[in-house]
């Protein structure tokens, strides 16, 4: 393990954690931001979300990711929330279900039993995002309020291709298809094919899988720490590659 080195695009303000984690799992970690996460909250959406929370208008919040609840994080204290274990530590909240692998399948499966028709639930999203979790919660009869929270703007394809392009990298993170998308955009098939390719997430894996990229290994939870977990899974030297 001494001296391999992973590549970390995480977007700049949150690849810290995931590179100590893996410096103190012995790897060496780069840093080359695939993806920036830019706030993209309409002033009128974000008052009401924040009323509505006050008020208790609200009967379930669904948060995919730090960055949809990261203006709210004050309001959503007193809401009863589902998430990502890793996104509620990343923001200081306790959610009433909190989910291991956050996954849309996973949020609908485990308010299913909670929902009542007519009610309000509130799922702030990336722009970039799918439908399934919003067609599926609307599908159970509830009133779906998703306001855009934040949208993702790839790297320039000519800085990340300058910071990776012709280096040597035994495994690759990758944390969303947006930031696979971005290191597909900068022609770095080469980098990846590679290198062990290592996904956050099913739907990151998916999106790689569709890529025509063999994906070596997927975290078992949506965390930092199960993300190096699966890259020293697909470094080890009993892994087949």
């Amino acid at each position: 393990m001494s001296g391999q080195i992973v590549l970390n695009t995480r977007p700049r303000g949150q690849a810290a954690e995931l590179s100590l984690l893996l410096t103190g799992a012995g790897f060496s970690a780069v840093e080359a931001p695939a993806i920036q996460v830019i706030r993209a909250w309409d002033t009128a959406d974000l008052s009401a979300a924040r009323d509505g929370l006050r008020a208790g208008r609200f009967a379930w919040v669904v948060l995919a990711s730090q960055n949809a609840g990261r203006a709210l994080v004050v309001e959503l204290r007193s809401a009863r929330i589902v998430s990502g274990v890793a996104t509620a530590a990343a923001l200081g909240l306790t959610p009433h279900i909190p989910l291991e692998r956050f996954s849309a399948a996973a949020a609908l499966e485990a308010l299913r039993p909670h929902l009542q028709p007519g009610e309000r639930v509130l799922v702030p999203r990336g722009a970039e995002g799918r439908d399934e979790l919003l067609d599926g919660l609307r599908g159970l009869g509830v009133n779906v309020v998703a306001p855009v929270a934040y949208r993702t703007a790839a790297a320039e394809p000519f800085v990340l291709a300058s910071e990776v392009r012709g280096r040597h990298f035994d495994a690759i993170t990758v944390c969303s298809p947006s930031a696979l998308g971005a290191l597909l955009a900068a022609n770095l098939q080469p980098e990846i094919q590679a290198a062990a390719l290592v996904c956050l997430g099913d739907t990151t894996a998916l999106a790689a899988r569709e890529a025509g990229l063999r994906v070596d290994a997927v975290a078992t939870t949506t965390s930092m720490g199960a993300l190096v977990d699966a890259v020293r899974s697909a470094l080890a030297p009993e892994a087949v590659v």
